[in-house]
């Protein structure tokens, strides 16, 4: 025997085998960027002799020596698909924007294999997940908990996205007193409302987005030197500048 193989079930051999098709297919759609063709399995035929073996996760192959029995044989049809069906048939690639589970080490292996069973391979696809009402924890059997896989995937875009503040200007008037940030992923979560601190108070956001917060503060909390403003944009996001008033 060229493996001492074991015992397994079809529904993890075909969830094994499913995983492999897909990563091939998303490698299709970036290739389908700049290549109008490439090859997909269909019309040249292959047939290979192979000794399979499957640790409960992955399926692996041995070719065959010559005239070595008890192989099996595998047959491979090769063929070619255009750009236009692996746009129709595929989902796009992770963009910049997004972040890959297969990236961020605080989820464990298990979690990872099971999420890419079912399709989630970056925040973006759990966040479709969630606005679809989806059971998670169901489809996963239990094996994944949103929760807090949301708030692991959530922790690693806020890493990828750093806030940047480029300026900051006091603008004071008769209509009101306000701090003006301008930067960039400054606000990138959308379902957490914003809490500024200014010199230690409360500050009111009447305006805050990705690139601009615009904070009403009252005038008599404004020092000449020494501020201190401290924002917090989601719960894995807290900056502090020290900031003056001259003029």
């Amino acid at each position: 025997m060229a493996n001492a193989n074991r015992a397994w079930n079809l529904e993890s051999f075909l969830d094994s085998l499913i995983v492999e098709l897909d990563k091939a297919r998303e490698t299709l759609s970036v290739k389908a960027i700049n290549k109008p063709l490439t090859y997909a399995v269909k019309d040249v035929n292959l047939e290979m002799q192979l000794f399979p073996s499957f640790d409960g996760n992955n399926v692996k192959f041995v070719t065959a020596e010559p005239g070595q029995q008890g192989a099996s044989k595998i047959a491979i049809q090769l063929g070619s698909i255009t750009d236009q069906q692996i746009r129709k048939t595929s989902k796009e690639p992770t963009k910049s924007d997004d972040i890959s589970i297969d990236l961020i080490e605080e989820i464990d292996d298990e979690t990872k294999s099971t999420l890419r069973k079912i399709g989630v391979t970056s925040v973006n696809d759990l966040d479709q997940i969630q606005k679809s009402n989806v059971d998670l924890e169901q489809i996963s059997n239990k094996k994944t908990n949103y929760g807090k896989l949301a708030n692991l995937l959530q922790k690693a875009r806020r890493n990828n996205l750093p806030p940047t503040v480029k300026n900051v200007n006091f603008n004071i008037s008769k209509s009101g007193s306000f701090i003006v940030v301008e930067g960039d992923n400054l606000v990138v979560d959308k379902k957490y409302s914003p809490v500024a601190v200014f010199n230690g108070k409360l500050a009111e956001l009447e305006n805050a987005d990705n690139g601009i917060l615009n904070i009403k503060v009252n005038e008599e909390h404004i020092n000449e030197n020494d501020n201190e403003l401290i924002i917090v944009s989601d719960p894995f996001t807290i900056y502090k500048m020290k900031l003056n008033n001259k003029k």
